[in-house]
């Protein structure tokens, strides 16, 4: 199944999401279909340690390819081996496990940010912070596939 993944996200825009210098996803745009935009994702490290984050839209789904992944949420951990649904309030974190060469995932979420997003840091027993994601630069790419290389010209 990876290998296939590998052939098909040759031909598609990519892009590579990294912390620090540090890459930890692959991004493949597939398309957007009545107002969903799908997604093959391609997890090569764990989301940076900086505390569970939310998404800008209404909703996500994510349907697992290859592998599989533990998923930190405010409830605490879970593991996710087939499917994981996210609501635009669901804070979480995806961490890859050790010794996993890669995760594999069809993500797909309603198209159209609602709110904006950010990190929730605990601060002391009971409390915690929220902090709003800061797009650097020009600001939040909008059909940044537009104009990405294709996933064989970026592949990590």
């Amino acid at each position: 199944m990876r290998k296939l993944l590998l052939w098909i996200t040759s031909f598609l825009p990519a892009r590579i999401i990294s912390d620090n210098g540090h890459p930890y996803l692959e991004r493949y745009y597939v398309g957007t279909v009545r107002g969903v935009r799908i997604y093959l994702h391609r997890f090569v490290g764990s989301d940076p340690d900086r505390g569970v984050h939310d998404h800008p839209w209404a909703w996500a789904r994510s349907i697992v390819l290859a592998g599989w992944y533990l998923e930190e949420r405010r409830t605490g951990l879970r593991t996710v081996r087939w499917f994981n649904s996210l609501e635009g309030d669901t804070f979480h974190r995806i961490i890859k496990p050790k010794g996993m060469p890669d995760v594999w995932t069809l993500f797909y979420h309603k198209a159209g940010d609602v709110k904006p997003w950010g990190f929730m840091r605990p601060m002391s027993e009971g409390v915690a912070v929220w902090t709003e994601y800061l797009y650097g630069g020009k600001g939040k790419e909008t059909a940044w596939w537009l104009t990405a290389k294709k996933g064989r010209d970026i592949r990590l």
